[in-house]
């Protein structure tokens, strides 16, 4: 089993500092993970990162979920990337995916326009670039360029990743990518909805859907206490519901339904601690691992049987203490 371990910023008050960033990527390492994640929204800049990173470890994967594809340009993106890959000695791939409110908007500044367009031409710029040959390329968002990278990048087939939810960006990640990137869904919705518009796409694509990679990003809530993380794991599940109600609603599993509605009233009349006390257990362990490593196995394990090919657990809270602990409780794999 493929797990990686995501160090996710949401610009929450714990945030990670690069020291701890460092040193949970060297923990990881050696306790086994397969490869360390960081998303890049308006906090740390992930490559620079990655760049230190990489000088510290010598065998993690070392992935961006996600770059925001409004927030650089195609030809610094590859640079990037392939900067990062010579640095690592080829440890680097890269995750591709549009951002979202209020990152996008109230962050950079920029509207969040024709995004499948722009995803999808990014992705054909970038590989153009790391090809190492000179190229050119018109399209509707770059045009009039012809030029090469400054360099040759060590790996002209760096695995590209598109971080998706939605049906159509779903299938583009089958047609162009070489995995997809979900997150915040369920393994319920993986099972019945995202791995057939992923296969399907990559058929139509004329693709073997079996060489792709189709990733979930899990958050974890750690403890020995159970009550209390499943106060940790309502907290960030309402968290989630709270920013877009509607995609939980569309993503959850219809025996909920009825209880997302009852949670959205609650919402809408300003009653936040009551809606976060009233979400059910049974819910709220459908898309979030909580327990002890026993509890955070056996939800793993559903989502590989959903499909997924690898997985990279979020440690919820945010903070150094909760990573340590989900590194402890999960290293060396689960216990038969």
């Amino acid at each position: 089993m493929l797990i990686g371990v995501d160090l996710k910023s949401e610009g929450a008050s714990n945030e990670l500092t690069c020291r701890d960033i460092l040193e949970l990527t060297r923990q990881a390492e050696k306790d086994g993970f397969d490869s360390v994640w960081l998303n890049e929204d308006i906090g740390k800049d992930s490559v620079a990162l990655f760049g230190a990173m990489s000088a510290v470890t010598n065998s993690i994967g070392l992935v961006t979920a996600i770059i925001n594809v409004y927030s650089r340009s195609a030809l610094q993106i590859a640079m990037a990337i392939a900067t990062l890959d010579e640095l690592s000695h080829g440890r680097a791939s890269l995750g591709l995916s549009i951002g979202h409110h209020p990152w996008n908007d109230l962050g950079h500044g920029i509207p969040l326009e024709a995004p499948l367009a722009r995803l999808r031409e990014y992705i054909q710029f970038i590989r153009k670039a790391l090809s190492g040959q000179r190229f050119t390329h018109n399209g509707r968002f770059f045009a009039g360029v012809d030029t090469r990278l400054g360099f040759r990048p060590l790996r002209h087939n760096l695995p590209i990743y598109v971080g998706a939810t939605r049906p159509r960006m779903v299938a583009l990640a089958g047609e162009m990518a070489d995995g997809l990137i979900t997150n915040v869904v369920t393994p319920y919705y993986i099972k019945n909805f995202q791995v057939e518009q992923f296969r399907s796409a990559a058929q139509r694509a004329g693709r073997d859907p079996k060489c792709l990679e189709l990733m979930a990003i899990v958050t974890c809530c750690p403890a020995e206490d159970r009550e209390a993380a499943l106060a940790h794991a309502r907290s960030t599940f309402m968290q989630r519901f709270r920013s877009n109600p509607a995609r939980m609603i569309e993503t959850q599993e219809p025996i909920f339904r009825a209880e997302l509605l009852a949670l959205e009233d609650l919402l809408d009349r300003g009653e936040i601690e009551r809606a976060q006390r009233e979400a059910s257990e049974p819910m709220v362990t459908s898309l979030i691992a909580v327990g002890n490593g026993k509890d955070l196995w056996s939800t793993l394990d559903r989502y590989f049987a959903a499909g997924c090919t690898r997985l990279a657990v979020a440690a919820y809270p945010r903070d150094r203490v909760s990573v340590e602990r989900l590194l402890k409780v999960l290293a060396g794999g689960p216990a038969r």
